[in-house]
């Protein structure tokens, strides 16, 4: 009996000190506004896998928590997160009291949000400036907080680029042929006029086109569906522009069958989020319609939004480290003004004729042909014989002296000799002359003229070796395309269409400014011989303001395309 009692004594003993040597914390999470306890609130330790839920009463408790300071996430869907660093002691279980969430107000924003992105970010169509559609107004979760937090312009659904979606107005497809992107500066700064609009996501049919893998975008500019009446918008930011103003006014439809809207916006910035980045853009449109009897109906469409903006560079981490988030290399002061080298110009209308049919009340027939011919155009600065002009080239940043290797040794990689004195020096020159000095750009196209007592008395114009040039691609697009919807039955669905699409497109290399040069010659520096030449009719050409060189050539296409489909529901 004595050696039973001795053993249950010596167990008991032993879950005391074990419950006495608990340790972590405990609490509970409640409704700031209501006072109620939240069950299932997800409760962790960041940076570790402990993790739980809240019970029905709306408490928590973690008794194997390490020691040291911590950080306590609190987080529900429809609440803000909330995040407490914790400081755990051995043996005690600290007490954190009442924990108050408080409601989320995006997540009401977000389910009724549209979002009006039309490239505000970038005004551009490469896959890394602009990946996704304008005027968002999925219903789908994720796209809409990626449209709340970010636009879309920053982000890839599914990592795709923007060439795997299909993007229309009024039927007819604004994907580019070279590149299967479409262009959203041809109607940026039109929000109020393309409003109407049809989103399908991923692989879901879509009734105008067999689309891409990334869903389908279609906005339709028909004169009688906007809702009659007129608005004008002033509006401020600080992304790519600082102002924004809009007016648009839609007539509906009069006894006579008539329809019209028209739309005038301008976005404009001195300055824009970053350094030098001036913006200039402007925004018309107009649509006409005309209703012929109870089946036709013809609806004419123009859009023209000219924009110019200057760009900002893409900076490494030492860069940014050495200036600030906001720097651009590519702009510096000439005459007590910022001019940036790099500008993007567009200047694309768009003319399109729709043809509605209604063929009975089950089937319809919508044809439309649409003509667009401009210009998208990029500047540059080019240079021969001469050292890179920007400031952050490799040669220039001090990394590049606090990174040299010795030669290779064999199969070794040499020794690691860095240079940090001339690393100093590279920092020091940087940060005097971090922006393009046009100044000495001019100086270095020009030859020194000389006095009678050997003093530089001015400077005349000898051959530039540095000029502002511009990428040119101007385009010519004819479309024509038809589309048929029919229910064929009260489960059947048919949809098909076919279209049409001609381009030719001129891509060639002008040259803009001689910065204070007389020519320039049209060869490739980094080679010899005829490899140099880009005319091999004209060797040694030498090209002034307004010639084209470097590249000049015609690209002709030619597309047809056909799609049917039956949904059955």
């Amino acid at each position: 009996m004595n050696k039973f009692y001795m053993i249950f004594f010596f167990f008991v003993q032993i879950g005391c000190i074990t419950a006495q040597n608990k340790t972590g914390f405990f609490g509970k999470v409640m409704d700031s506004k209501t006072q109620n306890p939240l069950s299932f609130v997800v409760v962790s330790i960041q940076n570790t896998t402990l993790m739980q839920l809240t019970k029905a009463d709306g408490n928590f408790s973690f008794d194997t928590v390490p020691t040291g300071n911590i950080l306590f996430l609190v987080h529900s869907q429809g609440f803000k997160d909330a995040l407490y660093p914790i400081e755990i002691t051995q043996g005690k279980m600290l007490d954190l009291g009442t924990i108050t969430l408080e409601e989320d107000q995006s997540t009401e924003q977000q389910s009724s949000l549209i979002t009006l992105i039309e490239s505000d970010f970038s005004d551009d169509n490469s896959s890394s400036e602009s990946t996704s559609g304008l005027l968002q107004s999925s219903r789908d979760a994720f796209l809409q907080a990626a449209a709340f937090n970010w636009g879309q312009a920053r982000f890839r659904v599914r990592g795709l680029d923007s060439e795997h979606s299909t993007m229309m107005i009024n039927g007819v497809s604004m994907n580019k042929i070279y590149d299967g992107r479409p262009q959203w500066s041809e109607w940026g700064g039109l929000n109020d006029a393309l409003r109407n609009q049809e989103f399908t996501l991923g692989t879901t049919p879509s009734d105008y086109t067999f689309g891409g893998i990334l869903g389908t975008q279609e906005i339709n500019t028909r004169a009688s569906i906007y809702r009659p009446g007129s608005r004008i918008s002033f509006s401020g930011t600080n992304t790519n522009y600082s102002w924004r103003t809009m007016a648009t006014h839609a007539s509906g439809m009069n006894s006579r069958g008539w329809a019209f809207v028209v739309s005038a916006g301008k976005r404009w910035a001195q300055e824009g989020y970053f350094e030098g980045t001036n913006y200039n853009a402007n925004s018309f449109f107009i649509s006409l319609e005309k209703k012929l009897n109870e089946k036709h109906s013809l609806n004419l469409t123009a859009m023209y939004t000219p924009n110019s903006r200057a760009k900002n560079s893409p900076n490494t981490a030492e860069v940014t480290q050495l200036t600030n988030v906001k720097y651009n290399s590519y702009w510096g002061f000439q005459d007590g003004e910022k001019r940036n080298g790099r500008i993007k110009t567009i200047e694309e209308p768009t003319i399109m004729l729709n043809h509605y049919f209604k063929i009975n009340d089950k089937a319809n027939l919508n044809s439309s042909v649409m003509y667009q011919f401009g210009k998208i155009a990029n500047s540059n600065i080019d240079y021969q014989n001469a050292n890179s002009p920007d400031p952050t080239y490799y040669r220039k940043m001090p990394s590049y002296y606090s990174s040299l290797y010795a030669p290779d040794n064999g199969e070794f990689s040499g020794e690691f000799t860095p240079d940090y004195e001339n690393a100093e020096k590279s920092k020091a020159q940087f940060l005097a002359y971090s922006q393009i000095d046009w100044t000495a750009l001019y100086q270095a196209n020009q030859n020194p003229v000389f006095d009678s007592s050997g003093s530089i008395s001015g400077y005349e114009p000898a051959k530039s070796n540095y000029v502002l040039y511009e990428d040119q691609v101007e385009d010519q697009t004819a479309v024509a395309t038809t589309n048929l919807s029919a229910q064929l039955s009260e489960n059947i669905f048919l949809n098909a269409g076919a279209s049409f699409k001609k381009l030719k497109s001129h891509n060639s290399q002008k040259l803009l400014d001689l910065l204070g040069g007389s020519y320039f010659e049209d060869i490739d520096a980094f080679y010899s011989g005829n490899q140099s030449q880009s005319d091999l009719n004209n060797p040694d050409r030498q090209v002034v303001v307004g010639d084209t060189y470097g590249y000049n050539y015609n690209y002709f296409a030619n597309t047809v395309e056909a799609f049917t489909q039956f949904k059955f529901t």
